[in-house]
């Protein structure tokens, strides 16, 4: 994996020139087992001498969520060989606004130390999602990039739910919420003033009671994942982009899961591409061909994840037509 990986650097810098160069990369909640690994991307010091990993920190309460604490699980996790820039600040604070034509945002705001990059590459472990489908460089930079008040705003059309009958009031998912949106009484409560829609409620509840409404939010998803596209177009504008997707430890959930997860399916290379939407698609059509032709993501979360690329698509951000060209 390393190989490839140095490989496919080597061709975005052949692309995108000498000079400062920012490494979009998700460094995996504490705990987390399956992110990108560090020892793929050891070549990156020696391929872009003055490059930085580059993020921003996380909506919900976790190991993420501040600064320091953000860098020093990046560090933990071994991702210290390169310098790490979180573009937000402390604690979220710090944001451009960034006009976005022919939606209904007027603006996306995101990390303002963005605006010392010119020249970056999306760094993505490709994986699933349980309100996007999937999720992968689009992801990776739309929801990744946003700040604090960005990212409020592309999740608040989510909101999980609790199924009374399922509930007994244990009060494990009040404890583990990060935005203390849930109470207990005899059974939980959320409060969907308060939800950010982090979904962590839905991963820890020992009686499967918290779920996502699927039955009545499908055009919430496809409005979260329209959100997400239009912080893209945002992060994109003005900038020189490469996309480098991991298919390697595919999990079902994103690595914002602070536990370990089990891969569905082995370890199936890398994809990498100037244009996001088409290295989405290619990794997409690649877990599907290795799951068996099914998207395992749409039958495990019931949530159609092409509805991302094709509204990409359609805001010109890139291309779902490709060619696979094997490297090694």
């Amino acid at each position: 994996m390393r190989e490839g990986a140095a490989t496919c650097m080597r061709l975005a810098a052949a692309d995108l020139g000498p000079g400062k160069i920012g490494l979009k990369i998700h460094f995996g909640e504490r705990g987390n087992k399956t992110h990108i690994k560090p020892e793929w991307l050891f070549d990156a010091k020696h391929i872009f001498p003055q490059a930085s990993f580059v993020e921003c920190n996380v909506l919900y309460r976790g190991s993420r969520t501040v600064r320091k604490d953000h860098i020093r699980v990046a560090e933990d996790h071994g991702f210290g060989f390169l310098p790490i820039d979180i573009l937000d600040g402390e604690r979220g604070e710090k944001k451009t606004d960034v006009p976005v034509s022919g939606s209904s945002w007027r603006k996306a705001e995101l990390g303002e130390g963005l605006l010392a990059y010119s020249r970056l590459i999306a760094l993505s472990h490709f994986k699933g999602h349980m309100a996007t489908g999937f999720g992968g460089a689009l992801k990776n930079i739309g929801m990744g990039l946003g700040s604090r008040a960005g990212k409020l705003k592309m999740h608040s059309v989510v909101s999980p739910v609790v199924r009374i009958s399922r509930c007994v009031g244990c009060g494990v998912c009040a404890r583990d919420c990060p935005a203390d949106a849930i109470h207990i009484g005899k059974k939980a409560h959320i409060d969907s003033g308060k939800c950010i829609g982090c979904a962590h409620c839905i991963s820890v509840c020992p009686k499967s009671a918290v779920d996502i409404p699927w039955e009545s939010l499908h055009d919430v998803n496809k409005a979260l994942m329209e959100n997400i596209v239009d912080y893209v177009q945002a992060a994109l504008s003005g900038r020189r982009w490469w996309h480098i997707n991991f298919i390697a430890d595919v999990t079902y959930d994103c690595d914002c899961i602070g536990k370990a997860q089990k891969p569905f399916i082995g370890d199936v290379g890398i994809v990498a591409s100037p244009d996001p939407v088409a290295a989405d698609q290619a990794s997409l059509d690649l877990v599907i061909e290795a799951a068996g032709g099914e998207d395992p993501f749409r039958k495990k979360h019931g949530v159609d994840g092409q509805h991302i690329l094709e509204y990409a698509e359609k805001r010109g951000i890139g291309s779902r037509r490709y060619s696979l060209k094997r490297l090694t």
